[in-house]
């Protein structure tokens, strides 16, 4: 098909949701490395990575090479089968992520890998109240978008209850005015005030990316995640950091976003750049919190 001809599908056949940004959008045809080319031949340097995904370049031979090499093998079988793939996996996880985090939950996508997140705390503290973060962004389901503190990506008119969002930590333009380090962190400890405030008094956990993606690659003060995480344990909740858009090296000398700021999360969720593109997501639990969320037995 010619450009034209795919643009007019494009509108005529998908969702309008599924938006291109530009008025004259690009028709991809082909990519390697960090280098795509469109439906006509030119080439382009890709700062985009699919929206932060494309961790190792389009194509990467080592990964399209293994992907091939299991589609030709095993390509789907039911998790009622263990199989070597997703124990590797989840193994492979426990080895690198810090602290206690052990037992994984595979799923699709970061917006899946949050739900069964959000889900974990609140079976495993037997609360409902969860607080996030204004700019934060989770997802595209009902709760993912409840959990997102935008209005543009927010399209449901009723959000899903028990979500509870504080200021973030913008240093730059603090939302309390204040500067740091005399702030005393204002917005870090406004968490326990909002807990106090606004639920029971007792949480199911608290969620934020380490630094905001969608909110403007916001980086919280050093401090910032380690008075939270007390903050939010001391109420009974679990610290959920969502790695989506930070993990897999993404921020530079660190494996994991929150590892520069020396907290150890209760639970963890990726996705994105964890397989270079191809849709999967996980979550990840210290084995205590895993292990509440019950299955079906015999």
């Amino acid at each position: 098909m010619k450009k034209q001809e795919i643009v007019d599908k494009h509108k005529e056949y998908l969702f309008s949701c599924v938006a291109n940004y530009y008025e004259e959008p690009l028709v991809v045809d082909h990519a390697k490395g960090s280098t795509v080319y469109d439906i006509e031949g030119k080439e382009y340097l890709d700062f985009f990575g699919g929206i932060v995904t494309i961790s190792v370049g389009h194509c990467n031979e080592k990964v399209t090479k293994a992907v091939g090499e299991q589609t030709h093998k095993l390509q789907h079988i039911s998790t009622l089968y263990p199989n070597e793939p997703h124990v590797r996996l989840a193994e492979k996880l426990a080895q690198i992520t810090p602290g206690g985090l052990r037992k994984s939950f595979i799923t699709n996508s970061g917006t899946e890998a949050n739900e069964t997140a959000i889900l974990t705390a609140q079976l495993h503290t037997k609360c409902q109240d969860v607080i996030a973060l204004r700019h934060g962004y989770s997802g595209r389901t009902q709760l993912a978008m409840s959990l997102t503190g935008h209005a543009s990506w927010r399209l449901s008119p009723t959000p899903v209850p028990g979500i509870h969002h504080i200021p973030n930590a913008y240093c730059y333009r603090c939302p309390f005015g204040l500067t740091y380090p005399s702030c005393d962190l204002k917005c870090a400890k406004d968490l326990e005030e909002a807990i106090k405030t606004t639920t029971s008094g007792r949480i199911a956990g608290f969620i934020a990316e380490p630094i905001q993606g969608v909110g403007g690659f916001i980086t919280p003060p050093k401090e910032y995640f380690q008075v939270i995480a007390e903050i939010v344990r001391k109420c009974g909740g679990l610290f959920i950091c969502d790695e989506v858009q930070t993990a897999w090296g993404r921020t530079g000398e660190k494996m994991f976003g929150i590892e520069h700021w020396g907290v150890e999360p209760d639970i963890m969720t990726f996705a994105k750049g964890m397989a270079n593109g191809v849709p999967i997501g996980a979550t990840i639990a210290r084995p205590e919190v895993a292990d509440s969320f019950g299955g079906f037995t015999i």
